[in-house]
């Protein structure tokens, strides 16, 4: 039997390891090297006064045993009106969905089993050990005139149930889908780190 005192951290310790792998790929990446642009930048139909260009586009290599992955990417309005990313979706072969998910600090209040009350899961973070907590968003708002930067640490897109690791190298197609500027397909390249 294990001592009391030692049953709550080796709770914390299980828990953590079973939502480390999924995280890794939301974590912050520590490359501050300016961005280049590995797909084409593209701009939606100005038809409703929304104008996106996607630039910087790369997603995250995933561990072999990986069910998860990120994909990163630059979101300009040039237009007059607000947008909001509302939704992204993937190929069947690549995963089994994809989500919009943002990263932010955790509620430090744990409930009697030693896991987090935040609605998402939680990890350590580098800068000083507070808990992050990854969590799923219905929009991401892209303000007339504004670049909103989907990167590690913040808002990122998900994707769940892959298919197969991400390979470095390889580039793959997400589908975006925007409140004015309506559907775009972005190309990102499987890098192990921000370009």
């Amino acid at each position: 039997m294990i001592p009391t005192p030692l049953r709550r951290p080796l709770r914390l310790l299980a828990v953590a390891a079973l939502v480390a792998v999924p995280l890794a790929a939301c974590g912050d990446d520590d490359d501050d090297d300016a961005s280049t642009t590995t797909a084409d930048p593209s701009t939606a139909s100005e038809a409703s006064g929304a104008s996106i260009a996607l630039d910087g586009a790369w997603a995250r290599t995933s561990p072999a045993m990986a069910t998860a992955g990120a994909v990163y990417v630059e979101i300009t309005n040039d237009g007059d009106v607000d947008d909001a990313l509302v939704g992204v979706s993937v190929d069947a072969s690549l995963a089994g969905k994809a989500e919009l998910h943002e990263t932010t600090a955790a509620d430090d209040t744990m409930d009697d089993d030693g896991v987090g009350e935040g609605s998402g899961s939680t990890m350590g973070d580098d800068m000083g050990g507070g808990m992050m907590q990854m969590q799923p968003v219905d929009e991401i708002p892209v303000p007339a005139g504004e670049t909103v930067s989907l990167e590690p640490g913040g808002y990122h897109i998900m994707l769940l149930d892959l298919a197969a690791p991400l390979e470095v190298g390889s580039t793959i197609e997400v589908t975006l889908s925007f409140a004015e500027a309506g559907e775009m397909v972005l190309e990102a390249e499987v890098r192990d780190t921000a370009p």
